[in-house]
């Protein structure tokens, strides 16, 4: 695995202790954004993927950029 890889993992379980805190299920972002596959949702929350939706969905409500190893055409982005 490389340090890259391993990095964005640790960075995104940040993340996954936030939803938690917030009451966000994995199956939550799944329905709201009406995905027929959980396995999109899942491998993004593990950091395995980058599912920009999912991403989007993350940041629109209230997750720190810092906890999400954000790709860089995402980075930038005003999500208002």
């Amino acid at each position: 695995m490389t340090d890259q890889v391993k990095s964005a993992k640790e960075i995104r379980i940040q993340a996954r202790v936030w939803m938690l805190e917030k009451g966000i299920r994995s199956v939550d972002i799944q329905n709201a954004l009406h995905m027929n596959n959980h396995n999109l949702v899942s491998d993004t929350l593990a950091g395995r993927r980058n599912n920009r939706r999912v991403l989007r969905y993350l940041l629109e409500q209230g997750c720190p950029s810092e906890y999400l190893a954000l790709p860089k055409d995402i980075k930038g982005e005003d999500i208002s």
